[in-house]
């Protein structure tokens, strides 16, 4: 899905300049814990929501349902294989991770790659704190960052030093994501983290070294829930990298990047009052330099005419509580155009040092997946076949959602993309009956493709 270049001709357009000076490390500032007792002079554990005091999390604000009288049915996806471009890890890490952690890990190590950084080692202590973590939110029907019921038997803390402590991680930094996804793919709720920005920010953090990935899947409601938590860590910071170093995503030369984002499902919301922006552009660097803006642009690139501007908002610390004092980001107001190469360009300083860099992507084309009916019309009890075209085999399992579902006795899968449909006789043979077939990559919700069809006689 995510390509690390596109060709000598865009790699050339890349212009990084820094103008050397002495470096200043900085010192990560004293913590306080939730209830505003010490943490022994601990940097605070990184995870949005910590600056506002909310809970954090990357998910639909409410959880997904079917609709009445619909039925649906996941495909058989791609088995337990790694997905296209992740990172394997060795075989004694991955040996560690069960089904659900493996996938979570290598895409995080999938991204960590793309960005130029070092991947992240699975660490059992925090795989323990991170597990017990997604286990309490599926149980209590949470998400976010802090755990409010003691008598929970999955209850290891309130807040994520509370509970990185309590299996003694004695860490110099630390940090957490979650998410709740209506999906079976954990690959998927990975793409969806870093597609928000505050939970981008950790995931992309240069001195974090270690990592402990926890997921769990369940029915809920007619669909699946995935909870995932990944809590970051290193208990020696490796070596601080020269202020030349910068963090960006997405990546130089980038191609296939999504072309919107939807704020409403980050939490906290980065930009409130808008209902689906452009995918945001972010740059960070190593926690212990000092970072100034002096000016960062997104433009649109075409053939044959001047590049274009886009109105965007601009997040730093200055402005925004939640942006880390080492990192910011553009959220374009509108979604990017579809197949088309966008331009950044940003000037600051990293610890007095001046860094000035400009970098190209490009977006995904428009891919159309389109869902074919062997016939507009099948008889009671008769089968319909369905076919797919154009799927992304990479998205992982998608959903198969039908209605009213008192007219399909059974739906299977003969492949991924292959669907055999058996119709019910409670249609009455001298009234045409509509069945409704939509697919979708999140338990029904924001289908992809979809379709009708009649049974009659």
């Amino acid at each position: 899905m995510h390509d690390r270049a596109i060709g000598a001709a865009l790699a050339a357009l890349v212009c990084l300049s820094v103008n050397v000076a002495a470096e200043d490390a900085g010192a990560p500032a004293t913590a306080a814990r939730a209830d505003g007792s010490s943490t022994r002079g601990k940097a605070p554990i990184r995870h949005p929501g910590n600056a506002t005091a909310s809970q954090g999390g990357v998910g639909p604000q409410s959880s997904v349902e079917l609709p009445a009288g619909a039925g649906a049915v996941r495909s058989p996806g791609a088995g337990n294989a790694p997905q296209p471009g992740t990172a394997q890890g060795d075989a004694a890490t991955q040996a560690a991770l069960d089904a659900l952690q493996a996938p979570v890990l290598m895409r995080v190590n999938y991204y960590r790659a793309l960005a130029g950084l070092a991947p992240v080692a699975a660490e059992p202590r925090l795989l323990k704190a991170a597990q017990s973590h997604s286990n309490y939110l599926d149980s209590a029907n949470q998400m976010g960052h802090y755990e409010d019921k003691k008598a929970n038997p999955y209850y290891t803390g309130n807040s994520p030093f509370d509970r990185i402590d309590a299996v003694h991680y004695d860490y110099a930094e630390a940090g957490e994501v979650v998410a709740r996804q209506p999906s079976s793919h954990p690959a998927g709720a990975v793409d969806a983290l870093i597609a928000a920005i505050y939970h981008r920010f950790i995931i992309l953090s240069v001195d974090f070294v270690q990592a402990g990935p926890g997921a769990t899947l369940k029915p809920h409601q007619g669909t699946d829930e995935l909870n995932v938590t990944v809590d970051f860590g290193a208990e020696t910071l490796p070596p601080l990298p020269p202020p030349s170093l910068l963090t960006v995503y997405p990546v130089v030369g980038q191609t296939n990047v999504p072309q919107d984002f939807d704020p409403g499902e980050e939490f906290p919301n980065p930009i409130p009052g808008h209902r689906l922006v452009g995918y945001p552009i972010s740059i960070q660097v190593d926690a212990r330099h000092d970072f100034t803006v002096e000016s960062f642009q997104i433009y649109e690139m075409a053939p044959y005419v001047p590049r274009r501007a886009l109105e965007a908002k601009l997040l730093t610390h200055a402005t925004d509580p939640e942006t880390p004092a080492h990192a910011a980001a553009l959220i374009p107001v509108l979604p990017l155009a579809p197949a088309t190469v966008h331009q950044v360009v940003f000037t600051g300083s990293v610890s007095k040092t001046s860094v000035s860099m400009t970098w190209q992507f490009m977006t995904a084309p428009e891919s159309a997946v389109t869902m074919n009916f062997a016939s507009p019309t099948v008889t009671p009890g008769g089968v319909q076949q369905i076919r797919l075209d154009g799927l992304d085999r990479e998205k992982g399992p998608y959903y198969l959602c039908y209605s009213p579902a008192n007219l399909v006795k059974s739906l299977v899968h003969e492949t991924e993309t292959q669907i055999a449909l058996t119709t019910s006789s409670e249609c009455d043979p001298d009234t045409p009956c509509q069945v409704s077939v939509s697919a979708s990559y999140r338990s029904c919700a924001k289908p992809f493709a979809g379709g009708t069809f009649s049974i009659a006689q």
